[in-house]
């Protein structure tokens, strides 16, 4: 019992490792999918700039967001994957 309960902290922890390093937009799509939440092609329509998308982000109401608005550099890394420019560029 005791090296299934190592394994499965083991692998949780390394879940969370590695959504870490891999934040961006492979953390918002599982929601962002049309489905749930608006799809790529819709952010891309609505927000034309990184810091456009990190305000939109954090002004949501959505409970589903509030761990998500309080990091930045996530957004960030999100916006520039979609293809989202700096408005300072």
């Amino acid at each position: 019992m005791k090296r299934i309960l190592i394994v499965a902290v083991a692998v949780a922890c390394f879940c969370l490792v590695g959504s870490a390093a891999h934040a961006g937009w492979g953390t918002c799509s599982g929601c962002h999918n049309d489905a749930m939440a608006i799809g790529k092609e819709a952010i891309l329509t609505k927000y034309t700039s990184v810091e456009a998308l990190i305000k939109g982000a954090q002004e949501s109401d959505s409970p589903m967001m509030a761990k998500i608005k309080q990091d930045v550099e996530g957004l960030k890394a999100a916006a520039i994957e979609l293809g989202l420019k700096s408005e300072k560029e």
